[in-house]
């Protein structure tokens, strides 16, 4: 074997290393954003001791974090477009750890809310680097595997780093959760820092203003669909989901103790609903979107009709988990492949708002039900209408823009005639 081959040799599996320790920052990454996310919720009472305020007011933080991701999270990605990966993913998470370790020391309220107002400016951005990037650095046909191993960190934390983050917080201080996070974002940017190819996809300057053609390249059907479509996805499950404790304990007859470990299940599920639905995906992900989006109105429907019954919508909910992260990879996938040539993070960033919106229109939703008085049991068909509107537009999809829709219009170019004929 000559000294060039030993050479390529070692030079590829050097590669190699750093996309696989890449991958692992990725997913510790997520992970850290994740149980930041969620973890306020677990640890409010404590929050609001600590720092002398009424529980209603601490819950501003999850509105501050959840707003600002909400709202500032294509904007951001917009305007920082133009800047190189590497350098763009790096300075994020290094302002996410300024923020975590500002919620850490301070002692004031206002501090705080600015802290998660730092964090969630930010959230987005590093989701759609992390899965650009990973569906960039995957093998052909398996992109949807590499985006689902992101949405896996979010997933894992649902499990893990809440309960986690909770304990901490709880027997040690709140602060203790923020501590947590900060250290996960430490140890995904030193790895970023090493592994992060440098910056490849640093765009070449667009004198006409390549900022307006991202914003342009968003008003593709391809785009708008998905995303309305991943609105309605999220909106039909956490209908449900955002309720799920009422509607096992009040609605079928569920022991209050026993919830936390149904919520271990429903976690569960979610994991293995996302790694499933990124295999589905390879290679034919419009199919597998209008597939696992009309899997989640099945099993909505079914919990509708077993409501009451508590056997049955126990395991109902944990499937509504694992139906629900399966459309993951496929919807993120979708976005971000049908942006290319214009900007897939700016698509994804707007994806990530739709899914934001479909939860805050759930909880409206659930909140306006059960406020009305009405059988909480029930709640599972008014997750049905988006549910099914949601499959709707998945299908269609399929049907314009799948395998079948090209061949025709590649055989309609090729003959001569218009393609829409």
């Amino acid at each position: 074997m000559s000294g060039y081959s030993v050479t390529a040799m070692i030079q590829l599996g050097s590669r190699e290393t750093a996309r696989k320790l890449l991958f692992v920052a990725f997913v510790i990454g997520a992970f850290a954003l994740g149980t930041s996310e969620n973890v306020v919720a677990g640890i409010l009472p404590d929050i609001a001791h600590g720092l002398g305020v009424t529980e209603g007011s601490a819950g501003l933080l999850v509105t501050a974090y959840a707003g600002t991701v909400t709202v500032a999270g294509p904007v951001v990605t917009l305007f920082l477009d133009g800047v190189g990966a590497k350098k763009l993913v790096t300075l994020s998470i290094a302002l996410y750890l300024a923020g975590s370790v500002l919620a850490v020391v301070s002692t004031s309220f206002t501090v705080v809310v600015v802290a998660r107002v730092l964090t969630g400016l930010v959230h987005t951005t590093i989701m759609v680097v992390f899965m650009t990037t990973a569906m960039r650095l995957a093998e052909p046909g398996k992109e949807a595997s590499a985006a689902a191993t992101i949405t896996l960190g979010l997933s894992v934390a649902t499990v893990l780093g809440v309960p986690i983050g909770v304990f901490v917080g709880q027997h040690l201080a709140w602060q203790a959760a923020f501590a947590l996070v900060a250290v996960l974002a430490a140890v995904s940017l030193a790895v970023v820092l090493v592994a992060f190819p440098a910056d490849p996809d640093a765009p070449s300057p667009d004198p006409a203003g390549g900022k307006l053609a991202s914003l342009r390249g968003l008003g593709r059907p391809q785009v708008v669909l998905g995303a309305v479509t991943t609105a309605l996805t999220g909106m039909a499950a956490l209908t449900v989901v955002t309720y799920v404790a009422p509607f096992l304990t009040q609605g079928a007859g569920v022991d209050g103790s026993l919830l936390v470990w149904i919520m271990l299940a429903y976690g569960i599920g979610c994991i293995l609903g996302n790694t499933l639905g990124g295999r589905l995906a390879n290679g034919k992900v419009v199919q597998a979107m209008a597939a696992t989006v009309t899997g989640t109105l099945l099993v909505l429907a079914l919990l509708a009709l077993v409501s009451g019954n508590t056997l049955g919508s126990v395991v109902l909910t944990v499937l509504v988990g694992l139906a629900y992260f399966a459309t993951f990879p496929a919807l993120n996938t979708w976005v971000a492949t049908n942006s290319q040539g214009l900007s897939p993070n700016l698509a994804l960033a707007l994806n990530s708002s739709a899914f934001n919106i479909g939860i805050a229109a759930a909880g409206w939703l659930g909140s306006a039900y059960l406020n009305s008085g009405r059988a909480v049991e029930h709640l599972p068909l008014l997750a049905l209408p988006p549910a099914a509107l949601a499959s709707a537009l998945a299908w269609y999809l399929v049907r314009t823009y799948g395998p079948r829709a090209e061949a025709r219009r590649a055989a309609a170019v090729e003959a001569g005639a218009p393609a829409g004929t």
